[in-house]
């Protein structure tokens, strides 16, 4: 095993930038060996035995993964029980991958933990993602949650999560997104978000109709299909919820006068599920406590602002970068319906451009395109502009996301709704410019 450098980074900050500037982390190896070898060496002996203490939740999907981590962890805060979340990317700071309670860990101990892990590694590469998960891993257990809940960060069967087998696992939705890493089809992706389930353990499916060879995985490692609209159900009416689950011992649990969730349904189910069986006598006010505390930064956030007048606006933040995320936020953008809203775009360069636009169009007067800043995979903002043209949609090209955002309330009406969407980054540097602009 080669030994540590001699000089280590000594700051969080110091840390990303060495790891960036190894391999940026969209340029990904997937592969769970080199990260297992690492994390044997790094988690306690007990973490791998079949009576653990601390148990585990992994999820998986398209869309909906971070909805259904952020409603999970708030149930489990609500009740009392202490949860560490793994999520990614981060839309400001890194340290919104790492909550404990919902609340991110501080700059020094990921640093030390980082520090650990390059100790231990040897000649095994780790990448930006593995060094961020194994240290979500070695804090969490370090701090000894009760639950640690992981959002896959690409696929599932070789994403580095999946060294942990999890006592629960999700897949929530499945559509074609990362098809140079996936695979080209529905039914291929599936296939590798299937990955995460385990043998003799529930495998909970988000969709109703979920891929045959997701199915199939399912039966051929005989884990316990779980699916949606059969396993677990819920019903809005009234502006309240109720929801039946399958608990662990085949006894179903049913759940009403739920609040009405703001993240996505399917999300919203497939953790209540996740919780029933883990938890099958929690005490049904902390659940519905916490699924009325459950929000998400990014997902149909919606932030107050002024236009160019002083007047109050509404900006609507979605990180929406694939057909079928577009289509979700189609349906919320449709709900306000303002004929007068405005749309924000950037999007980096190897996403469906025009399947995320085509479900939009029509929706907006008038859009403002920026270059998000991570340059190394960002779409031109005149190339967002011309696919708007040829789709029939006014257009205006701006240089950077904060201009284009700048811009667009500059020219919004009054009480009107300025929606921005296509990334992570794009919602990342919006929230940031909005943040200046509060204390402007």
């Amino acid at each position: 095993m080669n030994s540590a450098p001699t000089s280590l980074p000594d700051s969080l900050s110091s840390w990303l930038a060495f790891l960036e500037s190894r391999r940026p982390e969209h340029e990904m190896e997937l592969g769970l060996e080199r990260a297992d070898r690492t994390a044997r060496r790094l988690l306690p002996a007990s973490f791998y035995s079949d009576n653990r203490s601390v148990k585990v939740i992994t999820v998986a999907g398209t869309n909906g993964k971070g909805s259904t981590v952020a409603t999970v962890a708030a149930i489990l805060k609500a009740a009392g029980i202490r949860a560490g979340a793994w999520t990614s990317p981060h839309l400001q700071v890194f340290n919104e991958r790492i909550r404990i309670d919902g609340d991110m860990v501080a700059d020094e101990a990921i640093a030390d933990s980082f520090t650990r892990i390059e100790t231990l590694r040897g000649d095994d590469f780790l990448s930006y993602f593995e060094f961020g998960a194994l240290a979500a891993l070695d804090i969490f257990l370090r701090e000894k949650v009760d639950v640690i809940l992981l959002e896959v960060g690409l696929g599932g069967r070789l994403d580095a999560v999946n060294i942990v087998d999890a006592d629960v696992s999700i897949v929530t939705t499945v559509d074609l997104d990362h098809q140079a890493w996936l695979g080209d089809t529905v039914e291929k992706i599936a296939y590798e978000k299937a990955g995460v389930f385990r043998t003799d353990r529930p495998a909970i499916c988000g969709e109703v109709e979920p891929a045959q060879s997701l199915l199939n995985h399912i039966k051929d490692i005989e884990a316990i299909e779980v699916r949606n609209g059969q396993a677990f159900t819920a019903d809005i009416c009234d502006e309240t919820m109720a929801f039946t689950g399958r608990c662990a011992n085949g006894q179903s649990r049913s759940l009403t006068l739920l609040p009405v969730p703001s993240l996505p349904l399917t999300s919203v189910t497939c953790a209540l599920e996740a919780v029933c069986w883990l938890f099958p006598e929690m005490n049904e006010e902390a659940i519905r406590t916490g699924l009325g505390n459950a929000q998400l930064e990014g997902r149909c956030q919606k932030v107050q602002a002024v236009n160019g007048k002083g007047e109050p606006v509404t900006v609507m933040l979605d990180v929406a970068h694939n057909p079928q995320a577009a289509r979700l936020l189609k349906k919320r953008i449709e709900q306000f319906n303002h004929p007068k809203s405005l749309a924000v775009l950037g999007m980096l360069d190897d996403k469906d451009l025009k399947g995320v636009l085509e479900p939009l169009t029509g929706l907006f007067s008038h859009w403002y395109t920026g270059t998000v800043s991570y340059t190394l995979r960002a779409r031109n903002s005149e190339s967002l502009a011309n696919e708007l043209v040829v789709l029939g949609e006014a257009v205006t090209s701006l240089t950077s996301v904060p201009q284009a955002l700048q811009t667009a309330l500059e020219h919004a009406e009054a009480n009107s709704t300025v929606v921005v969407l296509g990334s992570f980054h794009t919602v990342g540097e919006s929230l940031t410019f909005l943040s200046n602009q509060d204390r402007t």
